[in-house]
């Protein structure tokens, strides 16, 4: 019972690490830029960082948004506009999807000076975790990129890009990565399954060890007494196997006064 009830136990620790793992997934994504315009209307969208490049600060990233010509960023881009009073603001391109892996069109911004991508879907709201399987080129890209949907790219084209005196702010997600709390999940999880292997393993050598220990040595065995068995003796069955004595059976009497077959003490000494 103490072995049922101390895996019941581990395994609860198990599931509750799980149940823990699931609620920090299905976290909502909150809004990451928001867009201020220049009659201070203010709008906000959901976006999802790429898996390269580097990581927002921690205020956030406040540009100037220019669409990305040619659109597609598969090529070399304009450069952003020049101010006439030689400011230094930052500004940060809106590219859209297809045509090229994302790692080409992140780059391509970062070498005509953008400070920051905006990558939005076509014919679609999904959002897309950019990646790259080009290390060549990930090693080169430095600047920080999002992914948005089309309708969020509609809007932004229509109101909120620099030369209707707009801008935005990137904010960096509130919760963490995937890879940050998807390993130390994994972790527990290993160390929990084992020492549920390692408990039963004991488990399993001591209950062994006990069992040995409980049987008679061939040395007591030839010391218990034995009695031939004959109608009407009180040794009717065997206390171990229940099976019925015939006529002339040797039994040999047990400590607690019941009769065993010969066939049975050879079990509990060796078996």
């Amino acid at each position: 019972m103490d072995t049922i009830r101390k895996f019941i136990c581990l395994k609860n620790i198990s599931l509750w690490t799980v149940n823990i793992f699931a609620v920090v997934c299905l976290l909502p994504i909150e809004a990451d830029i928001i867009a201020y315009a220049s009659d201070n209307d203010t709008r906000t969208f959901e976006d999802l960082p790429a898996r390269f490049g580097y990581r927002l600060p921690s205020d956030g990233l406040k540009g100037f948004l220019v669409a990305s010509k040619p659109e597609n960023a598969c090529e070399p881009i304009s450069p952003p506009p020049v101010q006439k009073d030689n400011s230094s603001n930052v500004y940060v391109v809106l590219i859209r999807r297809l045509d090229c892996n994302f790692d080409i069109k992140v780059l391509n911004a970062q070498r005509a000076g953008y400070k920051a991508a905006v990558v939005y879907n076509v014919d679609s709201d999904e959002l897309i975790s950019m990646g790259s399987n080009d290390v060549d080129i990930l090693k080169k890209i430095d600047i920080p990129s999002v992914f948005i949907g089309e309708s969020s790219a509609r809007i932004l084209q229509e109101g909120f890009t620099w030369d209707k005196g707009a801008h935005l702010l990137l904010v960096p997600e509130a919760a963490m990565p995937l890879e940050y709390y998807l390993i130390p999940f994994l972790i527990i999880v290993g160390i929990c399954l084992v020492l549920i292997v390692i408990f039963m393993i004991t488990k399993f050598v001591q209950d062994r060890h006990r069992a040995r220990r409980n049987r008679l040595g061939k040395d007591q065995l030839k010391k218990l007494p034995i009695h031939k068995f004959k109608k009407g003796d009180v040794y009717d069955v065997c206390a171990v196997c229940l099976d019925e004595y015939e006529e002339g059976d040797k039994l040999r009497v047990l400590p607690c006064s019941h009769g065993m077959g010969p066939i049975t003490a050879s079990v509990l000494t060796h078996g």
